[in-house]
């Protein structure tokens, strides 16, 4: 009974799939993100570049008068994936509260990413992977599961958002 109600929750959740590769691949990488995270898709940015930044950190955009920093996705998650289309997702992830009174945090950032996004139900056979074994760096990553077409890749923006937050956040600098 129990497990009957989990797979109806499961399948009730909407996500947002990304695939960063061209369907070709036999283990297609794709980021995934609650429908929640996601608030806008945009097919072109005014991306004003920063000096000194990371290779990912594209620089920042103007987005409904605020200013976002551009993450180039493929390049933070060390992903090879051809860039037939381009698309920029503004995603927000929280600050969750420290424990020390300052109260949880909305960031946002825009993604730049292949033109492959969809919005679907979660897959009902995944398996949870190692982010390590599978090649990514685990302080960037909330989960990783193996499923019929490939990886899903549960990112963690935070340490990309807010590197000097805490001192467990290892970001790479390539």
């Amino acid at each position: 009974m129990q497990t009957e109600r989990q797979e109806q929750k499961r399948a009730a959740l909407q996500i947002v799939m990304v695939r960063m590769a061209n369907g070709a691949q036999a283990n297609e990488p794709a980021l995934l993100f609650t429908a929640r995270q996601v608030e806008e898709v945009l097919p072109e940015v005014r991306v004003q570049p920063l000096p000194f930044a990371p290779n990912w950190l594209l620089g920042l955009c103007a987005w409904r008068q605020q200013s976002l920093p551009v993450i180039d996705a493929a390049k933070l998650y060390e992903l090879d994936c051809a860039l037939e289309r381009v698309l920029h997702v503004v995603v927000r992830t929280v600050v969750p509260e420290r424990g020390d009174g300052r109260p949880r945090q909305m960031l946002r950032c825009l993604l730049r990413v292949p033109g492959h996004i969809a919005a679907s139900n979660l897959p009902a056979q995944c398996v949870p992977a190692s982010a390590e074994e599978s090649g990514f760096a685990p302080a960037l990553v909330k989960g990783v599961f193996a499923y019929e077409n490939g990886l899903l890749i549960v990112p963690d923006l935070l340490p990309a958002l807010c590197p000097a937050a805490d001192s467990i956040f290892q970001m790479p600098v390539s």
